[in-house]
């Protein structure tokens, strides 16, 4: 297939994703719409940035989806390419680390690590999570000191968590700088935890999972050093914090926003 052929084949299948990805779709277009040559203001990086995106999602265009399936897609593609567009318009350059380097025989780490990422918008059923992973490619673009090895733990890592978990991780790294999520529960649930909802315990068990995970820590009551927890009651929310890992994770994956502040502020609800 000929660059060209890749190019119109992208077009059609960002196209696809406007429902959830609205506007974006415009700018990722743009993007491709003058060909390899054209793309990303003609820079050297920006033509292989866009020969590596066409090229892959070329293929990927081809491939059987359902009409849902191909509107996710579309969408990550889109959020991804209008993201990759505005840094270079603003005159940011991808990485130079060999990211879109490729030998015989083997594909770009680019494109094995946008293909993952459309794997999961295609088989992602919270749809508020796609906008993620648009974030996340583009992000990868622009952080070379983010490995490989690390962007495919971290999209396993994704793929595990809820829209929930992830309005948590939001809500955490908010917190300072947001005077409505300031006022969270102070001890934890072990006493005074009679008549909790079963919507509630849940939240507290995804919380202690993304714990588990290795992205969030609980700062001591006593305000000196962390404490270890066993179980959901004993998550104290005003001492959540961000791991070295969650901020990593949260840079990737929400630096470019795109959650839904109610959405967040109904998880701070929860834990008042």
């Amino acid at each position: 297939m000929s660059n060209d052929e890749d190019i119109e084949k992208t077009k059609s299948l960002i196209s696809m994703g406007a429902e959830i990805a609205g506007a974006a779709v415009g700018g990722a277009i743009g993007f491709f719409a003058a060909g390899p040559a054209g793309a990303a203001g003609a820079g050297t990086l920006g033509v292989i940035v866009a020969r590596a995106g066409a090229k892959l999602l070329g293929d990927v265009a081809e491939r059987t989806m359902s009409e849902r399936e191909k509107v996710r897609v579309g969408a990550a593609a889109a959020i991804a390419f209008d993201k990759i567009e505005k840094y270079t318009q603003a005159g940011n350059e991808p990485r130079k680390d060999g990211f879109f380097d490729s030998v015989e025989g083997e594909r770009s780490k680019a494109e094995e690590v946008l293909e993952g990422t459309l794997r999961r918008a295609r088989e992602e059923y919270e749809e508020k999570k796609i906008a993620l992973l648009g974030n996340f490619y583009a992000n990868m673009v622009y952080s070379p000191g983010v490995s490989v090895e690390e962007a495919y733990y971290y999209l396993r890592l994704f793929d595990s968590l809820t829209y929930r978990q992830l309005c948590v991780i939001c809500l955490i790294f908010m917190k300072p700088y947001y005077p409505g999520f300031q006022s969270l529960r102070t001890t934890d649930y072990r006493t005074n935890n009679k008549n909790m909802s079963a919507s509630a315990v849940t939240l507290l068990q995804e919380i202690f999972a993304v714990y588990s995970l290795g992205l969030v820590c609980v700062k001591s009551t006593s305000g000196e050093g962390y404490s270890a927890l066993l179980g959901w009651h004993d998550v104290i929310p005003s001492g959540l914090e961000l791991t070295g890992l969650g901020e990593r994770f949260k840079d990737l994956f929400m630096g470019g926003g795109n959650l839904v502040l109610a959405d967040i502020e109904a998880v701070a609800n929860s834990l008042r």
